[in-house]
């Protein structure tokens, strides 16, 4: 399951009647998730009221979280908060054949984002490293290319060239994004971009509410389905891709 921009607060954006639709839908669903990523604004000012709420609040989703940080969640200093709560802010996970980087695109007090030349070597160390041996799934808040829907474009990576050329060049299977508020996925080469929209934040766009993705992997596909808050089911699509491993 992909999850984006809960913005939770006390004072903010927080749509709390959203979060609490999302937490019902979660538990009917019948094909529980087998890890939750949050593409970060996990939070609205960085503050520490904030990082208290939304620590009580993600606890209720009791399934293996990863979470990466977003360019709210390091407002007003938040970026320390969100280590502490939440742990680092770039780390690598693995499960299986499934290799993951979680990513820190914030820069503090700023809404653009990067990662810069230290990640960029990192992830071309590791991607080479693998190779085809796992299923690589690259998570970073702040989105990779324009997303259709979202109004004028602002804030894509600084860096974004370089990133999308060591995605591409690497065969890295999936990357999740959030930052926009729109669900959106697109296919270039062997590589699926994927945004996630806004669980629970007041400022949707356009008809699209509130939102997260369910994604299914099996031998030869990807599934994305985009879910409504409140259970509806929203666009599905699906993406053939030749690195996806036999399972």
């Amino acid at each position: 399951m992909h999850i984006s921009d809960t913005h939770i607060s006390d004072f903010g954006q927080f749509n709390e009647k959203a979060f609490n639709n999302f937490l019902e839908t979660v538990d009917k669903l019948d094909k529980k998730p087998d890890i939750i990523i949050h593409s970060g604004d996990v939070v609205d000012n960085g503050v520490l009221s904030e990082y208290e709420l939304a620590k009580d609040y993600l606890k209720s989703l009791n399934f293996k979280m990863l979470v990466c940080p977003g360019n709210h969640d390091d407002r007003n200093g938040g970026g320390a908060l969100f280590a502490e709560f939440f742990g680092p802010s770039d780390f690598e996970y693995e499960t299986g054949k499934f290799k993951i980087f979680i990513m820190n695109s914030p820069q503090p007090d700023r809404d653009e984002g990067r990662l810069g030349r230290r990640r960029q070597f990192y992830l071309q160390q590791r991607l080479s490293e693998i190779g085809d041996s796992y299923f690589k799934i690259i998570v970073f808040h702040h989105h990779l290319i324009p997303v259709p829907y979202s109004g004028r474009e602002v804030n894509v990576l600084e860096d974004a060239g370089d990133v999308l050329d060591l995605v591409l060049r690497n065969n890295v299977n999936l990357v999740l994004m959030g930052h926009r508020h729109v669900p959106w996925s697109i296919k270039i080469n062997n590589t699926i971009l994927v945004n996630a929209g806004t669980i629970s934040c007041l400022r949707t766009r356009g008809r699209f509410g509130n939102s997260f993705n369910i994604i299914e992997i099996d031998e030869e596909n990807i599934y994305i389905e985009e879910i409504k808050v409140n259970g509806e089911k929203g666009k599905q699509i699906g993406y053939k891709t030749k690195s996806i491993l036999k399972f």
